[in-house]
């Protein structure tokens, strides 16, 4: 530790070097302008999310820095409703509005508009996402369904990690923290500009220490984890063509207390265009990305994933705000198997093409609109989907919105669903997919309700009910083993969400929020089921969430965020409370050094996973960094 205190000393001598400059670009916003943001993942195009008939959270970039996270998956502890468990240090367990387990499929997450879930099993292996947090413009996040506009797997919600503009990300920056849990994290970023274009590069390592399990002996379960990557922006007028490309490569190597380390990469290139047309405006995106992970005596695979996408917005008149547009995709996979897990066959290559429209229509202009849309999903394992979407929304004075939702989405099949086959001793084969295997189906109905009656003051509920069909099952046959994946379940989420932001001085803001929720699941009467849903949801019954914020004289801020998780019930986790601080001191308006400690209130803690010996649990963690930027 004295001789990361002794780098991070040597970085602070440097900063009074660089060049001042304002920091406005890093404020916090004011309730009012936050609820200004323009959104694009509810409606496909720009749209203030005060005015928007979803339930939806914005965690802004000055939101992540206060909160001192150091990885992707936490930053989502700042969005209300979400349930974020750690499993271990490389795997969590995230979903809003219940169904949450280490391998939760129905949320549907993306940067910059590229989908991350993995094509195996459609959930997000989250050990994989990483990013120079500072480069993180905003993450928007829907809780509920988003099927209409992004397809199948968007069942629960849709998170939209949204990086900066290169042009916003000028000059360097460098950023240095080390702490009890951490023992390094390094991120440094280029950018620099034409009259035309601008770009930035940047490079990214960290590591994480051991857990501990329930004894306080070591869990072994330390990362080691780096990323590259670039991005680059062409056209500087909106009303013109503009365009896009950007790539990352990531690498990690994840610790497992049993065997050899775990090796991940992910590789991805993206680009996009934009094109305005005779009052319109065109959009083209594609990318390409590769996944491998090998995980000694359990499973290894790469995917190559291709990806086009085109959009076309149209405005009618005063009353039509037409989207629509049609997406293909390639998945090419190869698996190796072990003695425990293999698929049948171990290559598959399964397109999935769709279409898409949507109309927002102006009933009443400025005060009553109608959203119709519906999405036609054709993938290789169930066939054809139609994703329906019905949403209302009315403006009333004092800056007030009602609305409500109908919504169907789908889960649809994946090779752990159709072609996995698990083993036990001796070669028995324990449990095998089907071919009969069909979507998970979800209707859900919400209806919300958000004000802002002064700057200082803004409320935000939702109350909603979800109902699941054709929920994955295992089935034990009259005959025996083996196991057979199934749809023999059925089941409901229905819930309540609050969100609170005050702001009782210019100086100091608080965020409260809190989600009641109530997940069941049963068998249909021909069900055969062995497991009762235990491996398909583990949820609380409440969340409860407190931030709050202090700029403070002489440049130093002050953050806290107070959660709150009541029990989970199949496997039992305790309910626990914790509470994250962070100090931040800017020592010249480019150079600012913070103290952030997370999970304060215990020595260690479960978040998720069966009562057994081997389940990790998390330690207090106190971090020092420092952050200098300087102009191109």
């Amino acid at each position: 530790m004295a001789s990361r205190t002794a780098l991070l000393a040597t970085a602070l001598l440097c900063a009074s070097t660089l060049p001042a400059a304002a920091q406005g670009d890093l404020k916090r916003l004011s309730i009012e302008e936050l609820l200004q943001i323009d959104v694009t993942s509810t409606a496909r195009r720009p749209q203030p999310i005060g005015t928007t008939a979803a339930a939806i959270s914005v965690i802004t970039g000055d939101d992540i820095r206060r909160a001192g996270v150091t990885t992707l998956a936490d930053a989502l502890l700042l969005a209300d409703g979400v349930h974020v468990a750690r499993f271990n240090s490389g795997t969590w367990a995230i979903s809003p509005r219940g169904f949450n387990s280490n391998t939760a499929n129905k949320l549907l997450v993306m940067i910059d508009g590229r989908t991350v879930y993995s094509p195996l099993f459609a959930g997000v292996f989250w050990n994989m996402e990483d990013y120079v947090l500072g480069d993180i413009d905003r993450i928007e996040v829907i809780r509920g369904p988003g099927a209409t506009l992004w397809g199948a797997n968007a069942v629960n919600g849709v998170v939209n990690i949204i990086t900066r503009h290169s042009r916003d990300t000028q000059g360097a920056l460098v950023s240095l923290a080390a702490g009890t849990e951490d023992p390094l994290i390094a991120e440094a970023r280029y950018g620099s500009a034409t009259a035309s274009t601008s770009w930035r590069g940047y490079a990214k390592i960290a590591s994480r220490d051991d857990q501990v399990f329930a004894s306080g002996l070591s869990s072994g379960d330390g990362r080691r984890r780096g990323q590259v990557g670039f991005r680059i922006d062409g056209g500087t007028n909106p009303s013109r063509s503009t365009w896009m490309l950007k790539g990352d490569a990531f690498h990690s190597r994840d610790d497992l207390p049993d065997r050899a380390a775990g090796a991940f990469t992910e590789l991805d290139l993206q680009g996009r265009w934009s094109l305005p047309v005779s009052g319109s405006r065109i959009e083209v995106q594609s990318y390409y990305r590769r996944e491998y992970r090998q995980i000694p005596q359990q499973l290894t695979h790469h995917i190559d994933v291709f990806d086009l996408d085109a959009q076309h917005i149209r405005t009618f008149g005063r009353r039509h705000d037409v989207v629509w547009g049609a997406g293909a995709r390639v998945n090419r996979d190869k698996t190796y198997a072990s003695a425990t897990l293999s698929f049948t066959p171990p290559d598959r290559v399964y397109p999935v093409a769709n279409v898409f429209a949507q109309d927002d229509i102006a009933l009443i202009p400025a005060r009553l609109f109608l959203t119709v849309g519906t999405k036609f999903e054709h993938n290789a394992f169930s066939g054809g989907e139609l994703q329906p979407n019905v949403r209302a929304r009315y403006l009333l004075p004092g800056n007030q919105i009602i609305w409500g939702a109908v919504s169907r989405a789908v889960r649809r099949p994946t090779r752990f669903d159709d072609d996995i086959v698990v083993s036990g001793p001796g070669g028995v084969v324990l449990a095998v997919g089907s071919d009969d295997f069909v979507s998970e189906s979800l209707l859900a109905g919400e209806i919300g309700y958000r004000i802002q009656p002064s700057p200082l003051f803004s409320f935000d509920a939702t109350v909603f009910r979800h109902r699941i069909s054709d929920l994955r099952s295992q089935e034990l046959p009259p005959t025996g083993l083996p196991i057979v994946v199934g749809n023999t379940l059925r089941g409901e989420a229905r819930g309540v969400e609050v969100g609170v932001n005050v702001q009782p001085a210019p100086w100091w803001r608080g965020h409260v929020g809190y989600t009641w929720l109530h997940t069941d699941i049963e068998r249909t009467a021909a069900s055969r089921d062995v497991g009762g849903g235990a491996t398909e949801a583990d949820d609380p019954n409440h969340m409860f969430g407190l931030r709050s914020s202090f700029d403070l004289p002489h440049r130093v801020e002050i953050d806290a965020m107070v959660r709150a998780i009541s029990a989970l019930p199949n496997p039992v986790v305790p309910s626990y409370a914790e509470l994250n601080l962070r100090a931040g001191w800017w020592a010249t308006p480019r150079a600012e050094i913070w103290l952030a400690g997370q999970d304060l209130l215990h020595d260690h803690h479960p978040e998720f996973g069966p009562a057994l010996p081997t389940r990790v649990e998390f330690e207090r963690s106190i971090r020092i960094g420092i952050t200098l930027r300087a102009a191109p």
